[in-house]
C-alpha cells in the first residue's frame, strides 16, 4: 500500500494525515492521529475510514469532505499522487509532504 504523510494541525493541536491506496484490497484509506493528546484518556485517532459505515468504498472526495469538516487543509497534490499511486497500482511508496505541495519518497 502507499502512504502519504503530512503534518499540520486541526483546531490548533499537531495531526498527523495519512492518505494512501491499498493496492492489494484495491481502496483508499486515511487514518488522522492526534500527535498531542489534549487530556489524558483522549483517542489518539481523529478519523479512520475503518470507523465508516462503508469502509472500503470511499473516494478520495469523501477524504477532501472529512477533511474539510476537521478543518484540516493538506497540499492538492497529496491526493493527485494518491490518486496516480491507484491509476498505477502502486504499493509500497512512502511519501511526506510539505505546506507547500513539495515532498520527499523515503
Amino acid at each position: 500500500m502507499s502512504q502519504h504523510f503530512y503534518t499540520t494541525t486541526s483546531s490548533g493541536i499537531p495531526v498527523e494525515v495519512m492518505l494512501g491506496w491499498d493496492r492489494p484490497l484495491g481502496h483508499f484509506f486515511m487514518v488522522v492521529r492526534l500527535l498531542q493528546l489534549p487530556h489524558a484518556g483522549a483517542d489518539e485517532i481523529l478519523y479512520s475510514n475503518l470507523d465508516q459505515p462503508d469502509p472500503f468504498c470511499l473516494t478520495l472526495d469523501d477524504f477532501r469532505a472529512a477533511l474539510y469538516d476537521m478543518k484540516i487543509d493538506v497540499p492538492q497534490k497529496m491526493f493527485d499522487q494518491v490518486a496516480e499511486d491507484q491509476h498505477n497500482r502502486i504499493g509500497n511508496r512512502v511519501v511526506s509532504y510539505s505546506a507547500d505541495g513539495s515532498f520527499e519518497e523515503k
